[in-house]
């Protein structure tokens, strides 16, 4: 693996601790940079680099969650584009829902599943239709949010012998 010059730079700041206004200007030019700026060097919030860091979601729901500690509003609509931080940005920042990042959560059924579980705790009729792809979360979302059967899954289950056993057996059907 080949590190690029301003890589080099960006560990040099972080290394050195440099707080000159050129390593801030260098380092507001990327949303990494930006975000492990803020962790490593400045332990707090880094105002200049936040334009940068919400281009990304990645960094945007890092920057919440490690530097912020709470919400980070201004990152919210680069982070409901993508599912697994907006799901993470719902749970380990919200504590609750974020219907900005729903939409995006709705198309991949761990995703769906684990926020119906976990954040909603109750039916998510906006994901069932990506929970019906996939057998084991299918069954779970079955068993740990409906506590009921999940029709819509039931074929997807019905393909996997592990789950179509277990499935039918729970629900005496």
């Amino acid at each position: 693996m080949t590190i690029d010059r301003n890589q080099r730079k960006a560990n040099y700041i972080l290394t050195t601790q440099d707080t000159s206004p050129e390593a801030k200007e260098f380092m507001a030019s990327n949303p990494d940079y930006a975000f492990e700026y803020a962790l490593k060097v400045l332990k707090g919030r880094f105002k200049q680099g936040e334009q940068t860091i919400v281009s990304d979601p990645k960094c945007s729901f890092q920057y919440a969650y490690y530097v912020i500690k709470g919400r980070f509003p201004a990152g919210e609509k680069e982070i409901s584009t993508n599912g697994r931080y907006a799901l993470e940005y719902a749970y380990d920042v919200i504590k609750g829902r974020f219907p900005a990042g729903e939409k995006e959560i709705s198309a991949n059924a761990q995703y769906a599943y684990e926020y119906a579980r976990n954040i909603i705790k109750r039916r998510f009729q906006e994901g069932e239709g990506a929970i019906a792809t996939d057998a084991e979360c299918s069954f779970l979302y079955a068993l740990d949010v409906l506590d009921g059967r999940f029709q819509e899954g039931e074929k997807v289950i019905a393909a996997s012998e592990h789950f179509a056993h277990q499935y039918t057996r729970r629900w005496n059907i």
